[in-house]
């Protein structure tokens, strides 16, 4: 027996489309992992990039028309709400005084009630008319006696606005309407255009409003959509900023102003004015400051004029962490192949319920077959085994049960596919997860390898069980104001396993919302503990282990920048074993080396603080960076350094100056402030330990 054309055709079309969508999701999938395998090639960052941020603002642009109509709305349903509020008032006020009181006292308590309240915005307040035209109830004052009709006032587009308030009552009870009026205690007589809503009063024949004057309602929509643009973030430091034609800044280093102000920079406002002459936006290079920082950076930009209100949109990019952004696609391409796996199960799905829904919609003559075909697929879905198609009577129903055989088998396929890329995400992808205090409640596998943990012993645990105690306890502050903000954090954490030894790892720390509530956080890290390795040898002398010179000229410029901002008293010595050539001389080399190494050992004994760091500059010259609260105790603390090396009794019989090995210290001592650069502070140093070598050489010199 055969199926209507119709009917076969439309499950055939369905079974087909749907298929092909799973398909081709699965394609377009596997050539987006392609393609992002091939942007690994560094000439193609910049471009990246110029995508990267174009999408951004391209995401503001069309958040804007959509919150504008979401606040639109809100302004309308908040009318209502007080209109409905002020009515079920007077309705009230009238059901429990009707027995007691006259009509004409109700109507004083009503509007005695209604007259006094108030709303945050200055330009609100209620008002009353009688279906009939006279003013009841007008700015907050009582009309109820006065006999004044209104019924023929005209507003600014000549509209009879009170007739349209009585239609609207009499006609629907309730509704809104767009007028032109005076704002109220104005010392002109314009009007402004408004939105208004109105409510009949059966009871006295009444009705009741209230309204929005439209140019407030922009300035607030303005308001709400520049305090979203401000909280949008993205990346490390991205960020939107916004600007006005006339040169005023309304969004600016990621913060919304509470009022316009010039912008500071004329040269980079005509480079936004420049690329914002193309219609679609534009692109320019530049540099700036990084959030939080002083120093500038290259930066790639892309801005868009929004016509509607004359700003200028835009947000910009740093391009100097090109091998870290390659690290993260690199991320990119295991999340794809997860998205593409959920993507072809719920495409599953949707042809499931298709079909089956399809189904319930053929003739009922068909009911047993549908029935059969229903049970036996659930029975074979849930047991991963084939459909019996041996009780399915009509050729088309064993045709498609052969189908959904068929696809039974590829979506076992890809549920063991799917078991076995979650076996390989929890066995190698560093993964944790805590409720809202920080308390852990899953770990992968990975993590345990690391760590050296079991899962039990984490569970519960906060993660000071792997906080390595040479950790800056500033930088999981930072990291907790961060994400309990509702902002993913990234970051490199050094952490200790459970047998005390040191491992690195780059971590990205995601909170997790339920109803816009945070509930918890998921870190995903990976295991950089070789590349630290590199970059500790990279920075390390080889002899002395202490830091060298290279890793000396990046650690001074962050110590003046973290000086200048909070105006901190930097300490800066440097050091020269004394007459070091005689002692090489006299002893050998290799006893030269082993009393560098000794004095080393000293050097580190008094650098075991975060901030304080040792350097071997080159030869027997050192460096010590540390901080101080002021002049007097850093030259104490640099007496003690050279008091404790002459404790050594390293013996020097060639020095000039004692027996045992000393050294000469030159220091200098700054506040944020007065240091000028790196180059300053070195020569300054320089000068102080030239005048204790000077001076006789075993002493300590200030300049």
């Amino acid at each position: 027996m055969k199926l209507s054309n119709l009917t076969a055709r439309a499950i055939f079309f369905v079974a087909f489309i749907s298929t092909l969508i799973a398909f081709l999701i699965s394609i377009i999938f596997q050539y987006k992992i392609f393609k992002d395998e091939t942007k690994l090639i560094k000439n193609d960052y910049i471009e990246f990039k110029k995508n990267e941020i174009k999408n951004e603002v391209n995401k503001v642009f069309n958040t804007i028309s959509a919150k504008e109509t979401i606040i639109n709305n809100q302004i309308k349903d908040k009318l209502k709400d007080r209109v409905n509020i002020a009515y079920s008032i007077a309705n009230t006020i009238y059901e429990k005084n009707k027995a007691i009181m006259s009509e004409n006292q109700i109507k004083d308590i009503i509007l005695t009630t209604l007259k006094d309240i108030h709303y945050q915005e200055k330009n609100s307040y209620y008002f009353i008319n009688r279906n009939d035209g006279k003013a009841i109830l007008f700015n907050k004052i009582s009309k109820l006696h006065e006999n004044i009709n209104i019924l023929n006032k005209k507003d600014l587009s000549g509209k009879y606005f009170v007739r349209e308030q009585i239609k609207i009552a009499k006609e629907k009870e309730e509704g809104f309407l767009e007028t032109y009026f005076v704002k109220p205690n104005s010392t002109n007589k314009k009007e402004y255009k408004k939105i208004t809503y109105v409510k009949n009063i059966k009871a006295f024949d009444w009705h009741i409003g209230t309204g929005e004057y439209i140019d407030d309602m922009q300035e607030h929509i303005k308001d709400n959509i520049l305090k979203d643009i401000s909280t949008v973030r993205f990346g490390k430091n991205g960020y939107i900023f916004v600007n006005r034609l006339d040169k005023k800044a309304l969004v600016f280093d990621g913060v919304k102003l509470p009022h316009a102000k010039d912008y500071p920079n004329d040269e980079l406002y005509k480079e936004q004015l420049n690329a914002i002459k193309n219609k679609e936006g534009g692109y320019f290079f530049y540099k700036f400051k990084k959030l939080n920082t002083l120093k500038e950076y290259k930066k790639l930009a892309f801005v868009k004029k929004y016509e509607k209100w004359d700003w200028i949109i835009g947000t910009g990019v740093y391009i100097d962490q090109i091998d870290q952004d390659i690290i993260e696609r690199e991320k990119k391409y295991t999340k794809n192949i997860l998205n593409q796996i959920s993507t072809i199960v719920f495409s599953f799905l949707i042809l499931l319920f298709m079909i089956y829904y399809i189904s319930r919609k053929m003739s009922l003559h068909l009911d047993k077959n549908i029935s059969n075909l229903i049970k036996s697929f659930k029975l074979a879905s849930k047991n991963y085994k084939k459909m019996d198609t041996d009780k399915l009577t009509y050729l088309e129903f064993k045709i498609l049960g052969k189908s959904l055989n068929k696809i039974l088998l590829s979506r076992n396929e890809t549920e063991m596919k799917l078991q076995r890329y979650i076996k390989i995400v929890n066995e190698n992808v560093i993964i944790s997860s805590t409720d809202e205090k920080g308390y852990i409640t899953s770990v992968s596998e990975a993590f345990c390898k690391i760590s050296g943990y079991k899962e039990s012993e984490l569970l519960g645990q906060n993660h000071n069980v792997v906080k390595h105690h040479k950790m800056n306890s500033g930088i999981f502050k930072d990291m907790w104001i961060d994400i309990q903000n509702g902002n993913t954090w990234y970051g490199e954490i050094r952490n200790k396993n459970k047998i005390g030894g040191t491992y690195w790892v780059e971590t990205f720390i995601q909170p997790e919302f339920e109803n816009e509530k945070i509930i918890g956080y998921t870190a995903i890290s990976q295991d950089i503990s070789d590349k630290k390795r590199v970059e500790f040898l990279s920075i390390t002398d080889e002899l002395t282990k202490l830091n060298n010179r290279r890793f000396f000229n990046q650690v001074i410029e962050n110590e003046i920048s973290r000086s200048i901002r909070g105006d901190l008293y930097l300490s800066f010595m440097m050091m020269d074993i004394d007459y070091f050539k005689n002692y090489n001389d006299t002893y050998g080399h290799k006893a030269g080396d082993e009393a560098l190494q000794e004095f080393a050992k000293v050097l580190k004994s008094h650098s075991n603080r975060i901030s304080d760091c040792a350097f071997r500059l080159g030869g027997e010259e050192f460096g010590l960076v540390f901080t101080a609260e002021d002049e007097e105790k850093s030259l104490r603390f640099a007496e003690l350094l050279r008091k404790d090396v002459e404790k050594l009794r390293i013996e020097h019989k060639t020095s000039k100056v004692a027996d045992y090995l000393t050294v000469s210290i030159g220091l200098v001592v700054r506040k944020g402030k007065n240091i000028h650069d790196s180059a300053n502070l070195y020569k300054l140093a320089d000068e102080a330990l030239y005048k204790a070598k000077n001076e006789g050489r075993n002493t300590v010199r200030t300049n």
